[in-house]
């Protein structure tokens, strides 16, 4: 073996003479006995050896019977016979002093060679014996040379005495180049194929030979395109290298590793206490001991019988309920034992289960609702429909049909029936959710006002107002206030977050809107992580705050990408991204995204619409005001065939009367603008009527056009909507420049300028500034500012971090260290140039 070439190139064999005493040290696998076994092969003369047990440390002079058990029977002196033969009461004087004078007699014939392995675990005459030789055998022909594991412990004095006398030589782990000389003996090793031996056996000698002769009994190449064979192959090896470690240990060595295997790293205490039934102290010696062998927990598991195991992780799930844990700890151990064993096992695996569909683990949720099928528990129509809920959110067959049987064991379960008009939603059959949930209560019936923004088949005739979602349709549908609609609003659960979430936002209650999405669980199915990230982007579009609605566009993507079912979202995600890119004067990639996003499912939602009416936007870019007039038109068509009437969530109207006007058909375009000044006067809030009323103005002729346009700033002054009174300023900088008033003109453009460059908006602040350059105000410089520099986690952060959170609150809300919120923080400081939290304000145009 190399690492027996590798010691003697150490010296080792030149330096153990007559006379000497050697301590050899290292860890389990660095080849301390194939040193021994060359030293013994070498030495010229008689050879005498024993090796030492954790498993019979009790048994005095144990060694010294070892070592001397073929001795010449005449050569033993009288007073070394009882520890010959295992019957000497102690360890006095006479005893030790026979042993030595049979050891100085051997020698007196030829030079003596003295070799014990594993010392460390000798007995304590033995020790005894051994320290005794060490003193004094530097005036005789004999060698003595021990081996001791590295860090292992030994409190015998005797232990310290040899270590005083002796010299002391460490064997460590191979070099990359030797695993790669040993490797060699495969044919000639491709450096990444050495390079997964060292990284799977750490270049422990003994590792490394039993894998290189695994590998050779596969005849394995030592190529690159094997590579991937070493990490498998290096598993097995080992875990058999640990088995057979710990089975030499003691019983509370064993104990320990099975149980600390069970339970993990970073064990509860007294879980562990529980488990090994061992005191304290010999607790804490037997958790060092395994600490001190690293073996590996898949390794200690693989090698205990089936049913001890089970019974390990039922005692384990019993312990850890005792002590508190949560119920996921303690059904990932019921998930390894026989069902029924324990009356709370099903309320355990139930609960477990419904913090995996909360965590989005659907996978983890799946396996543990199986197994609390197999449970007598007392209601299997909620495991049924939790296992149905997991297959739902992670898009796997079956989940309908599981949720029908729960319906069909309960037909009054309530959120069994909510369940499955979501996963009817996700198959795209509205009139199915829609009489799975028509007679239910008012709390179902809320949910079913929420499938029904998306499908017109949902909507249902008459709806509460006690709910946040009954709150939500009133508003759509236009027959309530905002300030009512605000003072309704409550949260909870994440259904009524989301639509109080969705009222503030038409409300223009801009800033609590996002201080409910923040508070959202993140913790959520990938569709409702996406819904939550349109819906801030939205919020933050109505802002004026297009850097941070497309950071939050980039987030929404990432989780839409994960599931496609959702048309009503991704509609709407397209709609918003589209928009943004207009505003920045990317034309041929808005039409490109609506274009590919114009599928047949987004056609059956009420969010086409959106993107209907962005289209007409985009139209009317180019100037071609007919097809941008069909365009709106289209969107008003498909909008019909719901009740929802309020121009806040989406105002098509003041589009096609702008096209209108484009093509000289004033009188409709009129129409087109009253009617939805008469919506918005009737919402009551700010940006849906400044809106209108900038639409009004841009299609009446006159004084009173400008009138109107001057009432519509007002308006949105009043308004967080500062990208539309960005767009009003710049009408009305129009209108009173053609009037002759240069000196307002320039004041309107100027604002108007500033506030489009500081929203992002490209194409409003070039339409302004060409604006204000017509008004012979000479060339301006355009600024650009905002936080473009930033990544869209890093806006999600800074945007937080400006509103007020901490770094903890932070951290929690984003699902990402607390440490890593302030490695981002600096980051962001930099980029944006300014020194901290309190500048973060106006520099990311957070209120």
């Amino acid at each position: 073996m190399e690492n027996r070439r590798n010691a003697w190139c150490a010296g080792i064999s030149d330096q153990v003479t007559p006379g000497t005493t050697t301590v050899l040290e290292g860890a389990p696998g660095t080849g301390k006995t194939a040193v021994l076994d060359d030293l013994s092969a070498r030495w010229e003369g008689h050879v005498v050896r024993a090796r030492c047990s954790a498993l019979d440390g009790d048994l005095p002079f144990g060694v010294v019977a070892q070592l001397f058990d073929l001795a010449d029977p005449d050569l033993v002196p009288p007073e070394a016979v009882s520890a010959l033969q295992l019957t000497a009461p102690a360890a006095d004087f006479p005893v030790l002093h026979g042993v030595y004078r049979l050891a100085a007699a051997l020698a007196c014939r030829e030079d003596l060679l003295v070799v014990v392995d594993d010392a460390h675990w000798a007995d304590a005459a033995s020790l005894r014996w051994l320290a005794y030789l060490a003193l004094r055998v530097q005036r005789l022909p004999i060698a003595l040379v021990l081996t001791v594991g590295a860090g292992e412990r030994c409190d015998d004095p005797s232990h310290g005495e040899i270590m005083a006398v002796c010299r002391r030589v460490v064997l460590d782990d191979l070099s990359q180049e030797a695993v790669a000389a040993l490797v060699s003996s495969l044919g000639t090793p491709s450096p990444e194929f050495v390079a997964a031996c060292v990284a799977v056996t750490g270049g422990n000698p003994l590792a490394v030979t039993r894998l290189v002769a695994a590998l050779a009994e596969d005849r394995v190449p030592p190529t690159a395109e094997h590579a991937w064979r070493v990490a498998h192959r290096g598993a097995e090896v080992l875990g058999e290298i640990t088995a057979a470690r710990l089975r030499r240990r003691p019983a509370a060595v064993v104990a320990a590793a099975q149980c600390l295997a069970v339970l993990g790293p970073s064990p509860h205490p007294g879980v562990l206490a529980d488990l090994t039934r061992l005191s304290p102290l010999e607790l804490a010696e037997a958790v060092r001991t395994v600490d001190l062998l690293g073996v590996a927990g898949p390794a200690v598991l693989d090698d205990m019988p089936a049913p001890a195991r089970a019974d390990l992780h039922l005692r384990a799930a019993r312990s850890l309920r005792a002590h508190g844990a949560a119920d996921r700890v303690v059904a990932d151990h019921l998930l390894e034992t026989s069902p029924g064993l324990e009356p709370w096992a099903g309320e355990v695996l139930d609960r477990a289960a419904q913090e995996a569909v909360n965590r989005g683990d659907t996978a983890g949720a799946a396996r543990v609702l199986w197994r609390a099928l197999r449970e007598p528990v007392a209601n299997p129509s909620r495991a049924l429909r939790l296992l149905g809920i997991a297959e739902l959110v992670g898009n796997l067959p079956g989940a309908t049909a599981r949720l029908r049987e729960a319906l069909q064991s309960d037909v009054d379960d309530e959120e069994t029936a909510v369940a499955l008009s979501y996963a009817l939603h996700a198959e795209g059959d509205a009139a199915g959710l829609a009489a799975v949930l028509a007679d239910g209560s008012p709390r179902v019936r809320a949910h079913l006002a929420v499938h029904g923004l998306a499908w017109q088949e949902a909507v249902p005739s008459p709806v509460s107002l006690d709910t946040p979602a009954g709150v939500l349709h009133h508003v759509m549908v236009g027959d309530i206030t905002a300030a009512e609609a605000v003072s309704r609003v409550s949260t909870g659960d994440v259904l009524s977050s989301l639509t109080s979430a969705m009222t503030l936002n038409l409300a223009d209650s801009l800033d609590e809107a996002l201080t409910v999405l923040d508070d959202v669980d993140r913790a959520q199915a990938p569709a409702l992580r996406a819904l939550t990230y349109v819906m801030r982007a939205n919020v933050q579009r109505r802002k004026g705050d297009l850097v941070s609605a497309r950071a939050d566009l980039t987030l929404a993507e990432d989780h839409l990408r994960q599931d496609r079912r959702w048309h009503a979202v991704s509609a709407w995600h397209a709609a918003l991204l589209a928009d943004i890119l207009l505003e920045e004067g990317h034309l041929d990639e808005a039409e490109s995204l609506i274009t590919e996003s114009s599928t047949d499912g987004a056609r059956r939602v009420w969010q086409y619409g959106g993107l209907l009416t962005v289209r007409g936007r985009l139209l009317t870019a180019r100037g071609d005001d007919h097809e941008a007039l069909e365009a709106f038109l289209a969107a008003g068509r498909h909008c019909a065939a719901w009740p929802y009437r309020n121009p806040a969530p989406l105002a098509w109207r003041s589009g096609a009367a702008l096209a209108c006007a484009a093509i000289g058909d004033s009188e409709r375009a009129r129409e087109l603008a009253l009617e939805e000044v008469a919506l918005a006067r009737a919402w009551g809030a700010p940006r849906a009527l400044g809106m209108a009323l900038r639409a009004e103005g841009r299609v009446t002729a006159g004084a009173a056009g400008r009138t109107l346009l001057e009432e519509a700033v007002q308006v949105l002054r009043n308004s967080p909507a500062r990208l539309e009174l960005a767009r009003a300023l710049v009408d009305l900088g129009v209108v009173v420049r053609r009037q002759g008033d240069t000196a307002g003109a320039r004041a309107c453009l100027r604002d108007a300028l500033d506030l489009a460059q500081k929203c992002g908006s490209t194409a409003m602040a070039a339409r302004a500034y060409s604006e204000l350059v017509a008004t012979s105000a000479g060339p301006r410089r355009m600024r650009q500012t905002g936080p473009t520099a930033l990544t869209p986690a890093e806006h999600q952060v800074a945007e937080l971090a400006a509103r007020g959170r901490s770094d903890e609150e932070i951290a929690s809300m984003l699902l990402m260290p607390a440490d890593a919120v302030g490695t981002a923080l600096s980051g962001i400081y930099r980029k944006l140039g300014v020194s901290g939290r309190a500048q973060l304000s106006n520099a990311l145009f957070v209120d």
